[in-house]
């Protein structure tokens, strides 16, 4: 391993482990600072979660596809609305070619009250197009191992609260999690061109 994917790989474990949002922290503290963009290589595991229909959803089938996969809860007040419309700007911009490459998905971090009914209504708030976004829930059991794969911590303050780690990230088209963009409003400049970046093979193509 060479030293400068060791110090990439302490630098992204030390913002899981001790992000700028910790867990605890005043929310509204989060809600002011950008997030910060890293390069990484995380390989993602296959999963199987409940899309906003009610339907079977397997990561699996998006190999091939550049994934923009968010972290969020339907009940925050304040991050969580702010990464979700990042990724309805990105999901705009994107070109009809680029629809067909490019999935989002929206990961809940509150299962409990996250259930498909919710996240559809929730979608729908943001007009999100879910010809190529989808909603994912799932049991408790299975989104922990989920939030494990992708380093999202979570902590369930109460019923509608949950502290967790403030993540938006892309995958390439190998199912391996290339960039990730750890605090509140990621930049949709910069996401899209991460994503036409893994579109053409690497996201250093677009910076």
């Amino acid at each position: 391993m060479s030293g400068h994917l060791q110090a990439m790989i302490i630098l992204w474990t030390g913002v899981l482990l001790f992000p700028a949002w910790r867990l605890g922290e005043p929310r509204a503290h989060a809600a002011t600072a950008p997030a910060e963009r890293r390069e990484v290589r995380i390989p993602i595991e296959d999963f199987v979660l409940t899309d906003q229909h009610g339907r079977s959803f397997a990561f699996g089938r998006m190999h091939g596809k550049v994934v923009l996969v968010t972290f969020v809860y339907t009940s925050c007040p304040d991050v969580c609305p702010l990464i979700t419309a990042a990724a309805r700007a990105v999901q705009t911009e994107l070109a009809p070619a680029e629809r067909g490459a490019v999935q989002l998905l929206t990961i809940t971090t509150d299962p409990e009250i996250d259930s498909p009914q919710t996240l559809r209504a929730y979608a729908g708030r943001y007009g999100a197009d879910l010809t190529n976004w989808a909603f994912l829930t799932g049991d408790a059991g299975g989104l922990s191992r989920v939030w494990k794969n992708f380093g999202v911590r979570v902590r369930r303050r109460g019923r509608g609260l949950v502290d967790h780690t403030p993540l938006s990230c892309l995958v390439d088209a190998s199912g391996v999690m290339r960039v990730a963009y750890v605090g509140a409003s990621p930049d949709p400049r910069a996401l899209l061109r991460d994503i036409r970046g893994l579109l053409t093979g690497s996201p250093e193509r677009a910076r």
